[in-house]
């Protein structure tokens, strides 16, 4: 299995969500959302826990800065905090202004 485009803790990343009401009264600056995924993702749609990540801050009306905290998470992966979930959308390049 290749390593590449797994993050590991320290790493910065983007979380995509909906932007509706529920996602910003359930999920604040620094909670923690269980991280997801689905495997094996040609025969079922059976989920493991694959880390954790924390918010640092929101990113306009669609997305939260946040990083990973535990495990090895990868771009498409699905953070949750009770009912509501953001997916992973990929590393947050150093050179990028916060």
């Amino acid at each position: 299995m290749k390593a590449e485009g797994i993050m590991t803790a320290g790493t910065k990343l983007y979380l995509f969500h909906s932007g509706t009401d529920e996602v910003r009264k359930t999920i604040g600056i620094n909670d923690v959302l269980t991280v997801y995924r689905e495997c094996p993702s040609d025969l079922s749609a059976e989920t493991r826990e694959v880390g954790k990540v924390r918010v640092l801050s929101p990113l306009g009306d669609y997305y939260f800065n946040g990083e990973v905290i535990g495990g090895e998470v990868k771009a498409g992966d699905l953070a949750k905090k009770g009912m509501v979930a953001c997916f992973i959308t990929a590393f947050k390049n150093n050179g990028c202004q916060q």
